[in-house]
Parts: C-alpha cells; sequence; structure tokens
C-alpha cells in the first residue's frame, strides 16, 4: 500500500505540474518559468537549484520503500505512524491539497509564475483564494508535503519538508520585495489585511 500511494502521488504531481504548464504556455502564449536557468538573479537561480535538489531525497526513499535498505540508518522510521489508517489519511489529504494547488494555479491565470518576472504587465491577483492568503499555492505545497510524512514517516521525508518550508519562507520574502515595488500601494494595502500563508483571523 505504502509504495502505491508513494508512485500515485508522484506521478500526480509531475503530472499536475506538465499539464498545468502546457495549459498556461498553451493559453496566454508565455513562460512561465522564471526560476533555476531563467533566475533574473543569482538568489533566485539558487533558490531554484535548491527547489529542485529537494526532490531528490525521495529517491532514496523510494528506493528503501521497494528493497527495505534504509541506507546505513539514514532513513529512521517513526514507527507510532506505520499503520494503513495512518497512511490512507496521509494519502488522501495529498491528493485534495494537490487538487488545491491545481485550483489556486488556475485562479492566478496569467499571472501565473514559478519565480520573479519582471516584464510582467499582468494585474496583482487579489480574489478567490488570494482573497484569504498572498501564498494559497506555496501553502497547499507544504500540506500536501507534509501529508507524504504519514505515508512514508522518515528522516528524509521530514528533512525535505522542512527544507521546503525554509526556502518558501525565503521565496515568498523575495517575493513580497518585488510585488512592492511593482504595485506601490495597491500591494501594501493588500498585504495588510491578508496573511502570508493563512488568512488573518483577527482584524
Amino acid at each position: 500500500m505504502q509504495l502505491i500511494f508513494f508512485i500515485t502521488l508522484f506521478l500526480l504531481y509531475f503530472a499536475h505540474n506538465i499539464w498545468m504548464s502546457g495549459i498556461f504556455r498553451k493559453k496566454y502564449h508565455k513562460s512561465d518559468d522564471f526560476i533555476g536557468r531563467n533566475a533574473p538573479n543569482e538568489t533566485q537561480r539558487y533558490f531554484g537549484k535548491v527547489m529542485y535538489s529537494i526532490l531528490g531525497y525521495y529517491l532514496p526513499v523510494f528506493i528503501y520503500i521497494v528493497t527495505g535498505f534504509n541506507f546505513w540508518g539514514l532513513i529512521s522510521e517513526i514507527t507510532l505512524l506505520l499503520s494503513p489508517a495512518v497512511q490512507i489519511f496521509g494519502f488522501v489529504f495529498c491528493v485534495l491539497f494537490l487538487a488545491l494547488m491545481t485550483a489556486a494555479r488556475l485562479n492566478l491565470g496569467a499571472s501565473w509564475r514559478v519565480g520573479l518576472d519582471y516584464e510582467t504587465t499582468d494585474n496583482l491577483i487579489t480574489n478567490g483564494f488570494y482573497r484569504y492568503s498572498r501564498n494559497p499555492y506555496f501553502a497547499f505545497l507544504l500540506a500536501f508535503e507534509g501529508c507524504l510524512i504519514f505515508i512514508s514517516p522518515n528522516a528524509l521525508v521530514i528533512f525535505a519538508f522542512i527544507q521546503s518550508a525554509l526556502l518558501l519562507g525565503l521565496q515568498v520574502r523575495q517575493e513580497e520585495m518585488f510585488l512592492q515595488e511593482k504595485y506601490g500601494d495597491e500591494y501594501l494595502a493588500y498585504k495588510s489585511k491578508t496573511g502570508r500563508f493563512l488568512p488573518k483571523l483577527l482584524k
């Protein structure tokens, strides 16, 4: 069951990225990739490299699930979470958050980007999911990665989640500076009433 869940989720994740990027480029006739080699500055290039390297943590996890080889103790499981019920819980919520990631991405329409696009003339999106969170896609992505821990509760999956949380925290701060410079008072007003990841519960 663990192997089936793990493979299914990563196939869905990559299908989501390929499908959504294809729709974006076909519909809007422009690139959505501004990180890694296509980044506008060295910091964004570094973030891109780290982001892609996080996926590398899941390869030894896959090998461990298939073969049982724990890489000399590197993959230490949390036995308390090792149960079919917990794995089913993790799988269901991973699928849910992946669907929400898709919806949040569609919510941005032509304004969707991976990284910083200094040439964009698109409007600031503040409706839909973005009415309640400035970064709903990232929030759902972190929730997706967090739920993977319930499917394969081991040190590498937890470390991948922690590194993603730190990286995305730095990335959104870069994006906030970019958006403030680009949209000025409009963004500041939006920022004052909308949470970075979670909705602001108190006015």
